[in-house]
């Protein structure tokens, strides 16, 4: 399994645990979240269990379209056949994890409470995990046969000076 179908199926699985407790018993995780117990309301309920819902979507649709679960039979499908929506699901969902990261820890710094500590680490680990994927892990690249080297490397974020000593010399 290559990095992008980790990320993929481990960012939906930190979805989900996120989200089923949400859709099946919003008046309990509300009132885990309420100081003083007061029982849900149904608007409350109506939009706990929508954003569980929306979070357990989110999680199908980054494993669908980053193409980790095939659609097709495998015996239909080439090898290399590469997703045309992998890197923007996953840019997508580096900013959702990011931004949710950045709210848990807001939360965990006015109340204390380690519930939104600990969604602020699962969600920081998915967005740090994101972009990495993004950077590093494309499976597209394109390697030397004569010297195992990828073709594709610019020197960004890293200089090459090796590379660079070798064509001092050399006028192209």
């Amino acid at each position: 399994m290559s990095a992008l179908a980790y990320y993929s199926f481990g960012s939906f699985a930190w979805l989900s645990l996120q989200a089923v407790p949400l859709a099946i018993w919003p008046t309990f995780i509300i009132s885990l979240l309420t100081p003083d117990y007061q029982h849900a309301n149904q608007i409350e309920q109506y939009f706990a269990r929508s954003l569980g819902v929306s979070e357990l979507t989110i999680g199908l649709l980054l494993v669908v379209l980053t193409g980790a679960l095939p659609l097709t039979s495998l015996t239909d499908t080439p090898a290399e056949v590469v997703s045309p929506y992998q890197n923007a699901v996953v840019l997508i969902s580096m900013f959702y994890h990011a931004t949710s990261t950045f709210y848990d820890y807001a939360r965990y710094n006015g109340t204390g409470q380690l519930g939104y500590l600990l969604g602020a680490i699962g969600s920081g680990a998915f967005a740090a995990f994101a972009l990495w994927v993004m950077m590093f892990a494309d499976s597209r690249g394109h390697i030397s046969r004569r010297t195992g080297a990828d073709k594709r490397t610019s020197g960004f974020p890293f200089k090459n000076a090796e590379a660079d000593k070798r064509l001092k010399g050399k006028s192209l």
